[in-house]
């Protein structure tokens, strides 16, 4: 009985040491902003172009018209135009690149249609932001078994993720 309880303890406290350790070494965080964006995403784009590589995010220059709806983001390019609409005509065509949900929206309703448009990496903080989250990459922690943050700034803890705790971290402390 000893025994157990001992490798349950040792695992216990394992365990919660490893959510506590999510640092990540000066060198992965020195990717930020160069393979990775200051956010933590790949830089690059994919190989058959349809994801652009990421330039800066959404810039000044994109002139975005005024939204009837305050409660809406204007549209920053208004003279976009669908690449091509996905029908129940073309569905097995697209098939492969589509959400379970999206196949869903296929099977319950006749006439949906998706119209596609250009990909566009328009994601940016502030500027100011990205070296503080660069150095939270190195400093930010959980503590409690995942509860709570320590050695951490303003927002985006764990611009590398290394588990799902620190996806939702990520997501509860986002810029708003």
């Amino acid at each position: 009985m000893r025994k157990h309880i001992l490798t349950l303890s040792v695992c216990s406290f394992l365990l919660f040491t490893g959510a506590s350790a999510a640092k990540v070494s000066p060198e992965e965080a020195a990717k930020l902003g160069t393979s990775l964006t200051p956010l933590g995403a790949e830089m690059s784009g994919n190989s058959d172009g349809t994801i652009p590589a990421w330039d800066g995010g959404l810039h000044k220059g994109n002139a975005p018209i005024k939204s009837a709806d305050p409660g809406r983001a204007d549209n920053p390019f208004p003279e976009d135009k669908p690449l091509f609409t996905i029908t129940h005509d073309n569905l097995e065509q697209y098939k492969s690149n589509l959400s379970p949900g999206q196949l869903a929206m296929f099977a319950a309703y006749p006439t949906y249609q998706m119209p596609v448009y250009q990909t566009r990496r328009t994601a940016a903080y502030p500027e100011e932001l990205y070296d503080v989250i660069k150095e939270n990459a190195t400093t930010a922690e959980m503590v409690s078994g995942g509860n709570g943050l320590t050695n951490f700034k303003v927002t985006i803890p764990f611009p590398i993720p290394q588990n799902g705790l620190e996806v939702i971290w990520n997501h509860i402390t986002r810029f708003r």
